[in-house]
This record gives structure tokens, sequence and C-alpha cells, in this order.
């Protein structure tokens, strides 16, 4: 029945949130321009609730403002990348050092290896999508374990949002089973509660990707 349909959640979270989800999806292009008043007509509100939205999605670097073009899905560097991957490998190591100190309860213990049961499906599976999606849930649940509010909320500002829709399909392919065999270190190293091996292992992590996107080819780049 129609009454039993989820509503759409209309408020600005509510379409940052439906919007952040076209742009992982790769239904937005990088560098596409994001029009406010075609936005405020599908979603059938005010542009001012669309203008909130856009801002949040600027803040959390999906989207970014150019002068005399507007609102554009946003496109890094690889300047940008590496330099955010730097402070990333320093932030996560010691969020997954922490999370390795503390005494995890079993319902976390079981979250944690969970998630990394979901990652080893979606590698086995090939499902770029998924592993994507689970890869992102990952890193952000051994933010949470890590109990630091202050390492998470920095981890956040240094989070790359758009490495999966910028890297081609290839590249992604390629790096997804080298990406996964380091989470399953980091999960054991947590798992164990050996907070410098964890560490190191997240730390090594991080610094693969890095170095991979160092690698990337130009075109990748392009079109700043």
């Amino acid at each position: 029945m129609a009454d039993d349909m989820p509503k759409q959640d209309l408020s600005s979270e509510g379409i940052a949130a439906a919007l952040r989800g076209r742009i992982l999806s790769g239904d937005y292009g990088l560098g596409q321009r994001l029009i406010e008043m075609d936005l405020a007509e599908e979603f059938g509100v005010g542009r001012g609730r669309v203008r909130e939205a856009f801002r949040m999605l600027t803040g959390e670097g999906y989207l970014e403002f150019v002068a005399n073009r507007g609102v554009l899905v946003r496109r890094y560097s690889r300047v940008e990348l590496i330099e955010m991957g730097r402070v990333r490998e320093v932030l996560e190591g010691l969020a997954a050092r922490l999370a390795a100190e503390r005494a995890l309860t079993v319902v976390q213990r079981h979250d944690l290896e969970a998630a990394q049961a979901r990652m080893d499906a979606a590698e086995v599976a090939g499902d770029l999508d998924a592993f994507g999606v689970e890869n992102r849930a990952y890193h952000r649940l051994i933010e949470d374990l890590s109990g630091n509010v202050h390492a998470s909320e920095f981890i956040t500002r240094v989070r790359i949002p758009l490495i999966r829709v910028q890297m081609p399909w290839e590249e992604v392919a390629e790096s997804v089973g080298r990406s996964n065999r380091g989470h399953r270190v980091i999960t054991a190293a947590i798992l164990a509660g050996a907070p410098e091996a964890a560490e190191v292992a997240m730390r090594t992590h991080v610094r693969d990707g890095n170095a991979h996107v160092a690698r990337l080819p130009d075109e990748v780049f392009e079109g700043r």
C-alpha cells in the first residue's frame, strides 16, 4: 500500500543525503554543475533548503563553489589527495591504536568481525560498489571504537569522500584485493588487543593508498 512506502526526507539533511548518494553512485559526474532551482523543483522545496544542503556538502568536501560557474561536484587534485592522505595516516593510525587498547564489548567485537566479513564478501563477489560502501563504514567503525571524539572529528575533516568516484573502475578493481588484505591485518590486531600492531597496520594501509594515488595517470586529475 502507498501509505506503507517510506517517505522521502525533504529536510536539508535529507536532501544532502540524497545528493551525496547520487555523487557516490556516479549519477553526478565530477565537475558537474548542480542547479539550485532545478533541485528545488525536483524535491518540491524552497531554494533555501537546497542551498543549505549545498553548504553541508561543500563542508564535507563533496561540492565546491567556483566563481562564474556555480556549485560543482568537487574534483580533487593529486596534491590535495596525497596531502590529505598523509594526515589520515597519522590520525587513522591513532584511532586503530586506541581501538586496540580498549576492552571491546562482545557487541563491538561482533560489529568489527561483521564489517570485515561484509568487505570479504564484496571482494569475493567483485562488487565494487558494495566494497566502497563497506570500506567507508569500516573506517568509521574504527573511529567509533577508538572512543575518542576528537580523533573522529579531525579524521572527518580530511576524509577523502570522492576517491572511489574519481578513480577509474579498473584502478578500483585492482586495488580492492590489496586494500582488503590490509583491513584483515588491522582487524586481527584490534581484536587481539595489540595497539602497536594495529597502528602500524593502519598507517601502512593508508600509506599504500596514498602511493596508489601517486601512481594514477594524469587524466584522473584533469578537468579542474
